[in-house]
């Protein structure tokens, strides 16, 4: 049969039925149909295709009517004649294939094929009815290479559904579970597993559909209990559509990595307490070192007070002498003891930085600015380190204030300006710079008895030697110096120690040999402005008025230094009498009948302290004023006692500082 029209109707199986009706109705259908006649040689000409098959495979009617239907099939078909065998017996026939299209373009078809018989029984005709099926076969095939590749993973791999129900199971995950595959499928994976999840199955797949995966730990137990930790990640599995269908879930053991993290922690931990046991080492050393230096301090004060008691009566003794010496002999005599003045006030210096450095010298708590400091003190930094040393600054115009004394604070820049000059004998930079830092928990955790909040930072380096890490260790050591004994004390960085600890600061110290040093120190900020100069008063004159008349009662342990106060008081016109103790002193005033005006007492004596003296006179003699007189600094001597009820004065005191506090206690202030 030969077609006559576009498409040639097919021949009619149905009795009077319409052929140009039957080909108005194949023509429409959705699916491609090919009507093939068998031929006597054995050949199957295609006599008839619907319009699905000319879109299918790109032929016309004209092109493809009479022609053989070899012309379709693809090179890789299976055995035609056994798919004929099949027609020959049943009739019917249905399976997969591949076809080509005039391109050259392979298809993945599906065929249902129906045979019309002759009136003799045999196979005259069929009717196919074919399916494009190869996207969903790229589909399988590319999930069947996936689930292969899945399988040979090392890692265990499961696909869920949306209801967190096991799909797919690799051959690891069954080794890992223990469970197979035909166990594993269908089931929950959270109760086949007891998986223990930061997150709740729906939170899970919220997030995997909102970020597309999800990764954390878990725990998971094996189908003989053992439990141990797996680091999970999840992936989405979407339809063309891009909705979520799936769940891909890669597990793998972090048993090691977590043992390892913790193992790390521990190590972490250790080596923090290791660095804190060192920073108590470190500041019990410095503690220590702080009270033999406080002590020392405190001899030395008394003996200093002695020497510069005795060298003012002799030079005032020196210039109301009626002496018969030479003039030039006189005057080489006075300029004698001025010298002797002048070590007694260098050695005071000395025992005001071993109390700094013992953090027990007294600081007046007054809001500074550290760049009105280095300002007053530029002048002289540059005198110290010498044309050759450039002074650099770079100040913060907006630095907050600190509280501290700006005397103390002037004295940290000298020390490091020295230092500084020292390591730099060929020249080099000195730089000072200050600015405004925050810390925070962490950053106050990292250094000693700080707290978090605002800080003004102080930082000055040089670019001189440097300084290996066994001089580096010790730098804040008292008297831990490289420059010898006679170039240096060792109290220099000890006492820039000192000042900046007793400020409530922090002081730290970088340095590599041949790559300069930094010393670098925080204070804590203060919220009030620096206070206006206060106007200059005169002095006051110490003999004047009815001052010669008061009494001043001297109570000193030390002998020398007791009989120096009193005949420095009597040269003023005081009216003066001593004890050696504090009983003594009680005595003596129990059997005076005039008025003591003035209590001058030292506070740490033996038998009684000074304060507790001047509690119990105080009793006796309600009127009576109190000068307390001390080598230790105040906050030493109030540490775990009682405040003193008085001014303090501390030693070394010249004669004019003696007799103008004298004074202001007379008249109140």
């Amino acid at each position: 049969m030969t077609g006559d029209g576009p498409h040639a109707a097919p021949a009619s199986g149905v009795a009077g039925a319409d052929p140009a009706r039957v080909a108005e109705l194949l023509d429409i259908a959705p699916c491609a149909l090919l009507e093939v006649r068998r031929r006597p040689d054995g050949g199957e000409e295609i006599t008839y295709l619907n319009r699905a098959a000319t879109e299918m495979y790109g032929y016309t009617a004209d092109e493809a009517v009479g022609r053989d239907v070899a012309i379709l099939r693809a090179a890789d078909v299976e055995d035609v004649e056994r798919r004929r065998d099949a027609l020959d017996r049943t009739g019917r026939w249905r399976g997969t294939t591949r076809h080509k299209t005039k391109a050259g373009r392979l298809l993945d078809v599906e065929l249902r094929v129906t045979t019309f018989r002759d009136a003799a029984g045999g196979v005259e005709r069929y009717l196919i009815a074919v399916s494009d099926i190869t996207e969903e076969t790229e589909r399988m095939r590319r999930v069947a290479e996936q689930s292969a590749l899945l399988q040979l993973a090392p890692d265990p791999i499961m696909v869920l559904d949306l209801e967190g129900r096991i799909t797919f199971w690799n051959r690891a995950a069954e080794t890992t579970y223990g469970y197979t595959a035909e166990e594993a499928v269908g089931r929950q994976v959270r109760d086949l597993v007891q998986s223990e999840y930061p997150l709740t199955q729906a939170q899970l797949r919220s997030v995997v559909d909102e970020q597309g995966n999800w990764a954390g730990d878990v725990v998971q137990t094996t189908s003989n209990g053992r439990r141990f930790n797996m680091a999970s990640n999840w992936g989405a599995l979407r339809d063309e559509d891009g909705r979520l269908i799936g769940l891909l879930e890669v597990n793998r053991d972090a048993s090691d990595r977590i043992s390892l993290e913790t193992e790390r922690e521990r190590e972490s931990a250790q080596a923090e307490r290791d660095r804190l046991s060192r920073r108590l080492v470190r500041a019990q050393r410095l503690e220590s070192l702080g009270q033999l230096a406080g002590g020392i301090a405190h001899d030395f004060n008394n003996l200093l007070a002695v020497i510069a008691g005795y060298a003012t009566m002799l030079s005032a003794g020196l210039d109301d002498a009626d002496s018969t010496l030479p003039r030039t002999a006189l005057e080489g005599l006075l300029e004698d003891v001025s010298e002797i003045a002048r070590a007694t006030r260098r050695a005071g210096d000395l025992t005001h930085q071993l109390l700094a450095f013992a953090r027990q010298e007294s600081v007046h708590g007054e809001p500074v600015s550290l760049n009105d400091v280095i300002a007053d003190v530029r002048e002289m930094l540059g005198r110290m380190v010498g044309d050759g040393v450039t002074l650099e600054l770079q100040l913060d115009p907006a630095l907050c204030c600190t509280l501290g004394d700006a005397g103390q604070l002037g004295q940290i820049l000298v020390n490091l300006a020295v230092n500084a000059r020292d390591a730099m004998p060929d020249g080099g930079r000195l730089i000072i710079e200050t600015a405004n830092v925050t810390l925070d928990d962490q950053d106050a955790r990292e250094r000693e008895e700080i707290t978090p909040g605002r800080y003004a930072q102080l930082r000055v380096t040089d670019t001189g030697t440097g300084m290996p890490a066994e001089v580096l260790e010790h730098a804040f050591d008292p008297f831990y110096t490289t420059k010898g004994s006679v170039a240096g004390t060792g109290l220099g960085l000890a006492t820039v120690y000192g000042i900046v600890v007793q400020a409530g600061g922090r002081a730290t110290l970088y340095s590599e040999v041949g790559r300069g040093t930094t010393f670098q120190a925080i204070f804590p900020a203060a919220d009030e402005a620096p206070a206006a100069a206060a106007p200059q008063t005169e002095p006051v004159d110490a003999g004047a008025g009815d001052q010669d008349r008061a009494t001043v009662l001297v109570v000193e342990d030390q002998g020398p230094l007791r009989a120096v106060t009193a005949r420095i008081l009597e040269r003023g016109g005081y009216r003066v009498l001593t004890a050696a103790s504090g009983p003594e002193a009680l005595e003596l005033a129990a059997g005076t009948s005039g008025s003591i005006d003035v209590l001058l007492t030292d506070v740490m004596m033996p038998e009684m302290l000074g304060q507790q003296l001047a509690e119990h006179l105080r009793e006796r003699r309600p009127d009576i004023r109190v000068i307390f007189t001390s080598g230790f600094a105040r906050r030493a001597l109030e540490q775990g006692g009682r405040p003193l009820d008085g001014p303090l004065l501390q030693k070394p005191i010249s004669a004019a500082e003696l007799l103008a506090r004298v004074a202001d206690a007379l008249e109140g202030e």
